[in-house]
């Protein structure tokens, strides 16, 4: 039996969409996909996967899972919380959370001190 995938996508939507999970690709809460949304695909996070039992129509399947790590689940809470908060979809929070995501992490600075010993 395939699954379901509930994909959140960052726009102004008041919730996220389903999309047919592709047999094999193993979606999991949290990972980045590429979803269609009209002639365009859209990248968006897995917020929920179910067994598909039934159905009145076929559903687009997700296009890719994108080799980024998945968004922890604390973020996807926040997301949420964040929308319930400002009273908006929930788009908007996601797409500042993705935007941080892919950001490079920054380098550990390295500290030197005087300490008057000669190094080792």
């Amino acid at each position: 039996m395939s699954r379901i995938a509930s994909v959140l996508l960052p726009m102004p939507l008041p919730e996220a969409f389903d999309y047919a999970e592709p047999e094999g690709m193993g979606l999991q809460v949290g990972d980045q996909v590429a979803a269609p949304l009209g002639p365009r695909l859209i990248r968006g996070v897995v917020t929920a996967l179910r067994e598909a039992a039934g159905g009145n129509r076929p559903l687009k399947p997700v296009d890719a899972r994108f080799d980024d790590p998945p968004l922890p689940p604390g973020t996807l809470e926040f997301v949420q919380w964040a929308a319930r908060y400002s009273v908006d979809a929930p788009g908007g929070p996601l797409a500042i959370a993705l935007r941080g995501a892919r950001v490079p992490k920054p380098k550990p600075e390295r500290v030197v001190s005087a300490s008057g010993q000669a190094p080792a």
